[in-house]
C-alpha cells in the first residue's frame, strides 16, 4: 500500500482497511473476478453513499464494463465497446493516457463532448477516473467515481481512488494468473488422460505410483484406485536397488531413456521403453514417465537378427567357396604358366593370375570380418600392390601415398582392377637395364573427386586413343571401367608412363587420412 497522509481521518482509514481486508480474503479464496469487482464497487459506495462507482476493463483498446451495478443499463450499453482515446470521457482518456483524470463538471469538459448527453441524462455531473495497471505496468482498466453533483475530490477521495485502483489491479492479476494456471492444468490433464501412450507419475525416492492414465490402467490390468496405491517395484522386475538408482538418474536429468521388463496383473511380462522426465507438483519432484510396449518389436527384431545371422553364415560359406575356387584357379594358371614354353602364353597366364589375385584380395576384405557397405582403400590397395609386384621376379622401388578413404565395394573392385592393369603394364614394359624400375602410386580425395595416379620411370610410349585394338585388353578394360563410373583417364608418356584416373565419389562419409 502507498504511503498515506497522516492528516487523513484515522476512523475513515480504518473503515477502508477493513473493507480492503475483506476484498483480499475474497482474492485469496479465488472467488470469480466479476464477484470481486462487484464487491469492490459496493464496498466503496457503502463507505461513501454519495459516490457511484464503476470498474472498466480494457480489451484490445476497447472499453468493457467490469462492474457498474449502480449505473443505468442504458449508460453502460452506450460506453461498452467504445475505443479509448484522448477525448473519450474520464475513463477512456485515463486508459489512453495512463494518467488520473479529474472532471469536476461533465457539462463543461471537452473530454465529455461526445458522451455528456447520455451522462447528464442519467444525472451524472462529475467523474474522477484512475488507471488500473497490471503487475507489468500495462493499463488494464480504470476505476471511476461518479457524482450526481459538480464535485472536486478531497485528499481522502484521492486516497480512495488510488488505493482502490491498486486493489483492483491485485484482483485482476490474481484472476489472470489463476486462469492461466487452470488452463495449463486442464491442458495437462487432457494430455495425461487422453494420451494413447501409457503414462505413470512416480515418486522418485520411494517409487510410489502417484497417478496413472487410462491407457496405463488398461495396459497393466489393475484398476485405477489400485494402481495409484502400488509401487513401481511391484511392476518392474529389475532389482529394487538398481531400479532406485535409475529413478535418481532420471530425477537428476542424467538419463531419460530406459528399457525395462514390466509385469502385468495377469502375470504376463512385457518389454517396455520408458521416457522419464522430472516435473514438480505441489513443490515436490515427480517423474513423468511415458511407457511404450515394444514386446512385439523386440520379438520381430530377434527373428530378424536370427535370419540375418543365418543369411550371413550362408553368405560366408558361399564366398568361402568362391575364394577357394579362385585359389584353385590361380594355382592351376600358375602351374600351366610354368609348364608352357611359350613366353607369350606365360605372360597371358600371368596377367590372368594377377586379375584373379585382385578379385581374391577384395573378397578377403569383404568377407573375412563383418560384411560392410564401405571398405578402406588403404587396407585394400597397399597389399594388392605388393601382391602384384611379387609376381615379377625383379626389384622395384615403390613409393605409395594412399589416403584412408572409405569406399563402396563396387568402386573398390574397379580401382583394384585398374591398379592391377596399370601396374602390370609398368612391370612388363617399363623395366630398363640402365636403372632400377621405380613405380609411384598416389590415391587421394579432393572435393568429392577421387584421384589415382600410377607412374613409372620407363621409356614411355604413345597411347593410341583412336585404335583400341593396339592398346591391348588391359587398357581397354581400364577405359571401360572409367566410363562405367563416369570418370576420366589421362595419360602422359613423355618421361615414363603416367596414368591419372579420377571419378566422383558419392559416400555418406568422405573423411580420409593420408597414410
Amino acid at each position: 500500500m502507498k504511503v498515506r497522509n497522516r492528516n487523513l481521518d484515522p476512523e475513515r482509514i480504518a473503515d477502508f482497511e477493513s473493507f480492503r481486508s475483506g476484498i483480499l480474503e475474497l482474492i485469496v479464496k479465488n472467488k470469480p473476478l466479476s464477484e470481486i469487482l462487484n464487491e469492490i464497487v459496493f464496498g466503496i459506495e457503502t463507505l461513501n453513499p454519495t459516490m457511484v462507482c464503476t470498474i472498466v476493463l480494457i480489451e484490445d483498446s476497447k472499453i468493457k464494463i467490469g462492474a457498474a451495478p449502480s449505473l443505468p443499463k442504458d449508460y453502460n450499453d452506450t460506453i461498452e465497446g467504445v475505443t479509448i482515446g484522448p477525448e473519450v470521457g474520464s475513463c477512456g482518456t485515463a486508459a489512453y493516457t495512463g494518467k488520473r483524470v479529474i472532471v469536476e463538471d461533465i457539462n463543461k469538459s471537452h473530454l465529455w463532448k461526445n458522451y455528456k448527453e447520455i451522462a447528464l441524462k442519467v444525472g451524472l455531473l462529475a467523474c474522477w477516473s484512475e488507471p488500473i495497471r497490471s503487475h507489468g505496468d500495462t493499463v488494464v482498466g480504470t476505476f471511476a467515481i461518479y457524482h450526481h453533483q459538480i464535485a472536486s475530490p478531497s485528499e481522502f477521495d484521492i486516497f480512495i481512488i488510488s488505493e482502490t485502483a491498486d486493489l483492483v489491479s491485485i484482483a485482476i492479476d490474481k484472476s489472470t494468473t489463476s486462469s492461466k494456471l487452470t488452463e495449463s492444468e486442464k491442458r495437462f490433464r487432457d494430455f495425461f488422460e487422453k494420451n494413447s501412450s501409457m503414462i505413470l507419475i512416480i515418486e522418485p525416492i520411494t517409487g510410489d505410483i502417484y497417478d496413472a492414465n487410462e491407457a496405463a490402467v488398461l495396459f497393466y490390468g489393475f484398476p485405477h484406485e489400485q494402481i495409484i496405491k502400488m509401487n513401481i517395484d511391484s511392476i518392474n522386475v529389475m532389482n529394487q536397488d538398481d531400479l532406485k538408482k535409475e529413478r535418481l538418474l532420471a530425477i537428476a536429468e542424467n538419463k531419460s531413456f530406459f528399457t525395462f521388463t514390466h509385469k502385468l496383473a495377469d502375470g504376463q511380462t512385457k518389454q517396455v521403453e520408458v521416457y522419464s522426465t522430472p516435473i514438480e507438483s505441489n513443490n515436490r519432484p515427480l517423474l513423468f514417465s511415458i511407457i511404450h510396449d515394444v514386446t512385439e518389436r523386440k520379438i520381430a527384431e530377434e527373428k530378424v537378427n536370427a535370419l540375418l545371422s543365418e543369411k550371413e553364415m550362408i553368405l560366408r560359406e558361399v564366398h568361402h567357396r568362391i575364394k577357394n575356387n579362385m585359389t584353385i584357379l590361380n594355382n592351376l594358371l600358375q602351374l600351366q604358366a610354368s609348364a608352357n614354353e611359350s613366353e607369350e602364353v606365360r605372360n597371358s597366364l600371368k596377367e590372368a593370375t594377377s586379375r584373379i589375385k585382385t578379385m581374391s584380395l577384395l573378397y578377403d576384405k569383404l568377407y573375412s570380418g563383418k560384411i560392410n557397405q564401405e571398405l578402406s582403400l588403404y587396407e585394400y590397395l597397399v597389399p594388392l600392390t605388393n601382391e602384384i609386384l611379387s609376381l615379377f621376379p625383379y626389384p622395384v622401388q615403390l613409393q605409395m601415398k594412399v589416403e584412408n578413404i572409405m569406399m563402396a565395394s563396387e568402386q573398390l573392385q574397379a580401382i583394384g582392377i585398374i591398379t592391377n592393369e596399370l601396374l602390370t603394364n609398368s612391370l612388363k614394359y617399363a623395366r630398363n637395364t640402365a636403372h632400377e624400375l621405380e613405380i609411384r602410386v598416389n590415391a587421394w580425395l579432393n572435393d568429392s573427386i577421387f584421384y589415382l595416379i600410377i607412374c613409372d620411370n620407363g621409356n614411355g610410349f604413345h597411347l593410341n586413343d583412336s585404335n583400341e585394338e593396339t592398346n591391348g585388353f588391359g587398357l581397354n578394360l581400364v577405359k571401360m571401367l572409367t566410363k562405367q563410373f563416369k570418370g576420366n583417364l589421362s595419360f602422359n608418356g613423355e618421361k615414363g608412363a603416367e596414368y591419372q584416373f579420377k571419378f566422383p565419389l558419392t559416400l555418406s562419409n568422405h573423411n580420409s587420412n593420408r597414410l
